[in-house]
C-alpha cells in the first residue's frame, strides 16, 4: 500500500508559510494528544459541526458549530469529541507563520493565556468567515505555490472580517450576553428558551433582552434564529441528513414552517442551498 505524502513536514528545510492543514470528521469519543505551538506557529481552526471540548492548561472550554479558534505562539491544548455527541466535530485548520502585517489582525481577545474562542453563530459575518477559510483550505490543496500563496491570502481576508466582527466590540461583550450565548448553541436543537437562559445568566428574561440588544443589534430571539438557520445550511452543506432531520436538529418541528424561515434568511431553498453546495 503507498504510504501518502504528507501536507508539509516541519521537518522540511525552508518551510513556507503555511505549514499545515487540514479538514476532517473526528468520531465521538475520539481525543488528541496534547500539541504545543512553536515559537512562532500560529494555528487556527473552525467548527463546521459538531462540539468538542478543549482542554488548556489553564482549564477546559466548549467549541460548537461556527466557532472560531486560535492558538498564539507557545500555547498548548487538547481536545476531546463527547462519547454522547450526536454527530462528528467536523474542523477545519491550518497551522502558518504568519506576515508581519498580520499580528494587528491576530490580537484577538484571549479566553485563556495563548487560546482564543470566538462564537461566530448569529454574527452578521459568519458565513464569510466560513466561506473564506473553506476556500483557503481548497486552495492549499493546489499542489504548486500559488495555492499556498492563494490559501494565505484568504486566511488573511477570513481575519479581516473576524477584526470586523470582533476587533472593537469581543472585549466589551457583556460575559452574561456571552454566557446566553453558549447556552443557546448547546441547545440548537432545542425550542427556543429565553427564561431559562436568563436564569442561566442570573438575570430577568427582560433584563437578559436590553443586554443583547446593546451587545449584537439583535434580541435573543433574533439572534437565536440566526444561529439555528446559520446551523441548518451547515449540515445542509457538509452532511447528507434529510431536510427533515436537518430542520429537527435547528429546533424546527414543523418542515414547511424552517423552509419559509430558510427562504426568507437566504433567499433559497434548503435544497437549493445542498444543490449549491
Amino acid at each position: 500500500m503507498r504510504t501518502p505524502k504528507p501536507i508539509l513536514r516541519k521537518t522540511d528545510p525552508n518551510p513556507g508559510p503555511l505549514l499545515s492543514y487540514g479538514r476532517a470528521m473526528h468520531p465521538p469519543g475520539m481525543k488528541s494528544a496534547s500539541w504545543s505551538a512553536g515559537k512562532h506557529e500560529w494555528n487556527i481552526g473552525y467548527t463546521l459541526a459538531g462540539e468538542v471540548r478543549e482542554i488548556l492548561p489553564q482549564g477546559e472550554t466548549w467549541e460548537h458549530p461556527h466557532d472560531f479558534m486560535l492558538l498564539k505562539p507557545g500555547g498548548r491544548h487538547a481536545w476531546e469529541v463527547p462519547r454522547d455527541a450526536k454527530e462528528p466535530w467536523h474542523v477545519v485548520w491550518f497551522v502558518f507563520h504568519p506576515k508581519p502585517e498580520w499580528l494587528p489582525l491576530l490580537d484577538l481577545p484571549e479566553e485563556f493565556p495563548h487560546f482564543c474562542r470566538l462564537p461566530l453563530a448569529g454574527r452578521q459575518h459568519v458565513g464569510k468567515i466560513r466561506r473564506t477559510l473553506l476556500q483557503a483550505h481548497r486552495f492549499a490543496s493546489i499542489p504548486s505555490g500559488n495555492g499556498q500563496a492563494l490559501a494565505m491570502n484568504a486566511i488573511e481576508r477570513a481575519l479581516l472580517w473576524l477584526q470586523i466582527e470582533f476587533g472593537e466590540t469581543s472585549t466589551r461583550l457583556d460575559p452574561r450576553v456571552r454566557t446566553a450565548m453558549e447556552f443557546f448553541t448547546r441547545r440548537l436543537s432545542e425550542p427556543p428558551a429565553i427564561p431559562a437562559a436568563a436564569a442561566a445568566c442570573g438575570l430577568s428574561a427582560s433584563r437578559l433582552s436590553g443586554l443583547f440588544l446593546a451587545a449584537t443589534g439583535q434580541s435573543p430571539r433574533a439572534w437565536l434564529e440566526q444561529a439555528r438557520l446559520q446551523h441548518a445550511r451547515s449540515l445542509l452543506a457538509t452532511t447528507g441528513l434529510p431536510v427533515k432531520l436537518v430542520a429537527a436538529a435547528c429546533g424546527y418541528t414543523d418542515q414547511r414552517h424552517f423552509a419559509t424561515r430558510f427562504r426568507c434568511h437566504f433567499g433559497a431553498t434548503p435544497g437549493q442551498c445542498r444543490g449549491q453546495a
